[in-house]
């Protein structure tokens, strides 16, 4: 397509985009540098009250990465919890692959990867529950446009907080279903080496599946980056949202506050109930979209199960397991997540993590417009009860950290600039210091106007009428290959 047709419909697309989403159009209009935009992530201030309730969080965490990193993790690793916090929750647990999740650690550290010295951990609080099958993995992760799969077709659609430990053994398996030969030798010696490194990792500490995860992803993100640059590079760690929350739920659920109010509050609940429906990520129960508070086990299989409240009880939308209802009481709810029956949704994960706690979102395009809709209908929940005091520190939480839903690494394959996934970045022995400053350098509202079409694709499902929606033909492609064609 020609450039300047390009331009011209991605300026349409930009100018519809602020029409109906506000809440994202100053992310488009950023003339800092991508440096100076990662160092203002942290600008940002925390009450006295949501420092006192970060303390949990911490603990749960500093907890949770002894156990799975072993005793010396926190000076190993250099783990150092801020004061304030913040935390990538954007990103999905799972072994390290697309363009747009690993861009957003690199987006959201870019001054300690910059730095003179080895810096501080980033940590990453993931979403723990997506099917290996979704958006940003087929069942696997991508290699030179080729899909290397880790689940068998009948495990596509398991909820990764059920799934316990197994073997990543992605060779054997490409060669078991006959797909090995559609590599060339050069390929076949690649994943030989990386199955290979995968398979020395120590599970030991691991319990299951997402554990297993978690080293993986640690031991592999030194590798998107060439020697140079894994000098001073820091560690990445990731832990689960929902691993997290439900360990603080063992705790707020026995304290009088919003959060559990909001659950055991009839009252409060109705209202909670009625302000969150539509909102993305929350419920609809009409659709079948969403799940009220918590997910619950499927029986005997690594799937959830979708509740709504009737009454006082917690029952699972599917007829079938009515005998699975939950009867809403702080004992019954606290037991059941420590068996690991149920598990928190969105909905109360951010609502714990960012609205109570204060711990500020580094968001993806999606969460950066939801998480808006959450505080407004928090605000509008709480209205006249006795947590209305908690209207002034639930305005306080920033929620503009937007880092996810860029790609920052690029190749030329064939004369076209195509987006690297995490293996074909490995496999190149990874990424310069040179690429890596060039786009430090880059204009943030550029570097985000390669994903105009993409952010089109997803704005225009959820907030655009269908009656303005636009006839869209530009490409991922075509945005990169302007804006990265020094490459």
């Amino acid at each position: 397509m020609d450039t300047d047709k390009i331009i011209l419909e991605k300026e349409k697309i930009i100018e519809q985009i602020k029409h109906y989403v506000p809440l994202f159009a100053r992310f488009l209009d950023v003339k800092d540098p991508v440096n100076i935009y990662s160092d203002k992530l942290y600008n940002f201030k925390v009450s006295n009250i949501h420092k006192t309730r970060q303390g949990l969080i911490k603990k749960i965490l500093l907890n949770k990465i002894t156990a799975l990193f072993g005793p010396d993790a926190i000076n190993q690793l250099r783990v150092e919890l801020e004061e304030n916090l913040s935390f990538n929750i954007a990103d999905h647990h799972q072994i390290l692959n697309h363009p747009i999740l690993v861009s957003s650690n690199v987006i959201s550290s870019v001054s300690k990867i910059q730095g003179s010295r080895r810096q501080s951990a980033t940590i990453v609080i993931s979403s723990g529950d997506v099917p290996p099958n979704n958006y940003f993995s087929k069942s696997g992760f991508q290699f030179h446009g080729k899909t290397v799969p880790l689940f068998s077709a009948n495990e596509r659609e398991y909820c990764s907080y059920f799934i316990p430990k197994r073997d990543f053994n992605f060779v054997d398996r490409l060669k078991n279903i006959k797909r090995w030969n559609v590599f060339n030798e050069s390929e076949k010696n690649f994943l030989d080496k990386y199955q290979s490194l995968v398979n020395n990792i120590n599970f030991e500490s691991c319990t299951n599946y997402n554990d297993q995860v978690s080293l993986i992803v640690k031991n592999t993100w030194p590798l998107i980056f060439e020697g140079s640059v894994r000098k001073r590079l820091p560690e990445l760690i990731y832990i689960t949202q929902e691993e997290l929350i439900a360990e603080c739920l063992k705790q707020i659920l026995r304290e009088d506050n919003f959060v559990s109010a909001s659950l055991f509050e009839e009252n409060l609940r109705n209202k909670v109930i009625n302000n969150f429906r539509g909102i993305v990520v929350a419920w609809n129960e009409k659709e079948k979209k969403g799940t009220h508070f918590f997910w619950r086990k499927y029986p005997n299989e690594p799937r959830s199960l979708r509740m709504y409240i009737q009454g006082n009880k917690l029952v699972p939308e599917d007829e079938r397991f009515k005998h699975l209802s939950i009867e809403l009481k702080p004992d019954i709810v606290i037991e059941l997540l420590e068996k690991k029956e149920i598990y928190p949704s969105l909905f109360t994960i951010f609502s714990v993590l960012n609205f109570y706690a204060g711990v500020k979102p580094l968001t993806g395009y999606g969460s950066t417009v939801y998480l808006e809709h959450f505080r407004q209908a928090w605000l509008k929940s709480l209205e006249n009860t006795e947590y209305s005091t908690e209207h002034d520190l639930i305005n306080e939480v920033d929620t503009t950290g937007f880092i996810a839903g860029i790609a920052i690494f690029f190749g030329r394959i064939n004369e076209q600039i195509r987006a690297l996934y995490a293996a074909d970045i490995i496999a190149q022995n990874g990424m310069t210091k040179e690429y890596l400053d060039q786009v430090f350098k880059m204009e943030f509202n550029k570097l985000l106007s390669v994903a105009t079409a993409d952010l089109y694709d997803y704005f225009s499902q959820k907030y655009i009428p269908a009656s303005e929606k636009l006839s869209k033909t530009i490409t991922f492609d075509d945005l990169a290959a302007i804006n990265f064609d020094w490459i």
